[in-house]
């Protein structure tokens, strides 16, 4: 390892006695990131980002990185560990989550530098969420570095933003930057030094960050004199949409107005730059789609999205099984979208007694990435079940190799919708991001609040905390209904009012039904059951755009 601001990390390198390095996977103008090994989590990987130290930017001490690791955000990376300088080693160390995915630079040019407005605007509303979390802290803190390059997209195309390197805390009273920071064509110009970074400094950042990526990628280097990109006098953003490549004007006003060079005329928080590029996105709801000054703005339909749903249990034996094979069977008709349903490689294999008959029906079963897993297909081929193989010797091999041999096989199915059983295991920081992270959410709870406890409850109301701020959609599932004398207690006792009600199935009749190799759906009168509790689900998963 080389000293001083050259440190450079060989593969195999042990930081703090717990993050082994595996190799280099990015670097910027500020350091590099190295992919890590967290020894004490069964080889978790970890991001290790390396900020070359100079007095007064960025993190630089040890109270600022404190305060960056109290942030929990879906659309930031969860912060673990922080090593401030120290010797001759004038760097410091910021562990985060590994992000499986790519920088939105790198997801730009696989389109072809192209990208449609309807993307582009959602885009910038996770980014305006997650800018918007950083400004309601206290004190605020901007970020003041929105480039392609310092957004992550991952694989089912959550955004995260990524690289605090020049991020400050707002200073009231201060009359403007101590340092002068940021990156010509994207910076804002009281970055120059005019005056005092705020809210507007990222509002002026993400619209031209929304600009290069409408512009086809071009963006005019910048000081003073092109204020970051756009030649304009005060007041007079100049915008008329010449640029832009797809979309309408009035997302072309908007975007000027967010990269007024005085800040005074820009929107006026993160909350209002965000109203307004939804305006652009869903002006015409009853169409289900934006329209501005006679310019549609088409929405993905829903069929072809990738809707990735999550089954967990709030406590063990709640039923997050059932309810996630039940809600795949319900899923598959006829013209429907195809389905997978998969078990996850945190669970004990439980699918291959559940389902007997499915292993009949597709001998020949599928090649996987993932050997723990045997693939078979309904007799329609519009249901995929991937089920964890009990007599698979995979469990030896390192956590590390098994996380990316699972997210190679999750990457290889083509379905549009897929089902994931996570049941009561979710109780990780992986495990969290993963339920946060997915397009939909189901929570099981049944009858039993005495296996309720207080750390499951206050994970569950945190990632209900964080899905809610993105937008995402979570569903309370009430298992094992009946009428009871405390039904209603129980409840009321639930984090959130259940959009589900599942009733209970009289225990012999259903194990009768598994002794016979069928499922409760098969049973005519279970299945209309079962098709009203979950309707609200079924529905919203299968709806058109």
């Amino acid at each position: 390892m080389e000293q001083g601001n050259n440190v450079t990390f060989e593969s195999g390198t042990v930081i703090g006695g717990r993050y082994r390095i595996h190799g280099l996977i990015g670097r910027g103008g500020m350091g590099e990131v190295y992919a890590a090994e967290d020894m004490r989590l069964q080889g978790k990987i970890r991001a290790l980002k390396v900020n070359r130290s100079s007095v007064g930017t960025g993190l630089r001490s040890a109270e600022e990185a404190g305060l960056l690791m109290r942030l929990n955000h879906p659309h930031l990376p969860l912060i673990v560990d922080y090593f401030p300088p120290s010797g001759s080693e004038a760097v410091e160390l910021m562990v985060m989550d590994y992000i499986d995915g790519i920088t939105l630079q790198a997801y730009m040019e696989r389109h072809g530098g192209l990208l449609p407005a309807s993307r582009v605007i959602e885009i910038g509303m996770q980014l305006a969420e997650a800018l918007r979390y950083l400004h309601g802290q206290q004190p605020a803190i901007i970020h003041r570095d929105l480039k392609p390059t310092n957004v992550m997209i991952d694989r089912s195309g959550f955004v995260r933003l990524i690289d605090f390197g020049i991020a400050r805390e707002f200073k009231p009273g201060q009359l403007k930057d101590t340092v002068t920071l940021g990156t010509p064509g994207f910076a804002a110009p009281e970055q120059e030094g005019d005056r005092q970074s705020d809210a507007r400094t990222d509002v002026f950042g993400l619209g031209a960050l929304l600009h290069y990526l409408l512009a086809g990628g071009t963006s005019k280097a910048g000081g003073s004199k092109s204020r970051g990109g756009f030649e304009a006098a005060a007041g007079q953003p100049g915008l008329d949409g010449s640029w832009l490549l797809g979309g309408p004007p009035a997302l072309a006003a908007v975007i000027g107005r967010m990269t007024d060079p005085v800040p005074a005329l820009r929107y006026e928080s993160m909350e209002e730059a965000c109203k307004a590029l939804e305006g652009c996105l869903y002006g015409d709801a009853e169409n289900g789609r934006g329209t501005q000054a006679g310019h549609p703005i088409s929405r993905v339909p829903t069929a072809q999205r990738r809707q990735t749903v999550m089954v967990a249990s709030l406590s063990p034996g709640a039923g997050g099984t059932f309810t996630a094979i039940t809600l795949a069977h319900l899923l598959e008709r006829p013209g429907g979208p195809a389905i997978a349903a998969v078990e996850h490689p945190v669970l004990e294999p439980e699918w291959h007694a559940l389902l007997p008959a499915a292993g009949k029906q597709n001998s020949q079963g599928k090649a996987s990435p993932d050997r723990r897993y045997v693939i078979t297909t309904s007799p329609s081929a519009n249901m995929a079940w991937y089920r964890l193989d009990p007599s698979s010797s995979a469990a030896a091999a390192q956590e590390a190799e098994l996380q990316l041999k699972h997210r190679l096989m999750l990457q290889a199915i083509q379905a549009p919708v897929v089902v994931t059983d996570v049941s009561s295991r979710w109780l990780s920081t992986e495990m969290e991001r993963e339920l946060a992270a997915c397009d939909c959410l189901l929570f099981v709870a049944d009858p039993f609040p005495s296996k309720w406890t207080i750390q499951r409850l206050a994970a569950a109301k945190r990632i209900c905390f964080e899905r809610e701020a993105a937008g995402k959609g979570t569903y309370w599932v009430a298992n094992k209904d009946g009428k009871f004398g405390a039904r209603g207690a129980w409840l009321a006792a639930m984090p959130a009012k259940p959009s589900c009600s599942i009733p209970l199935l009289h225990a012999d009749e259903w194990t009768d039904q598994m002794w016979a190799g069928k499922w409760a759906t098969s049973n005519r009168r279970w299945h209309a059951l079962l098709e009203r509790a979950l309707s609200p689900v079924v529905n919203a998963i299968l709806a058109p755009a």
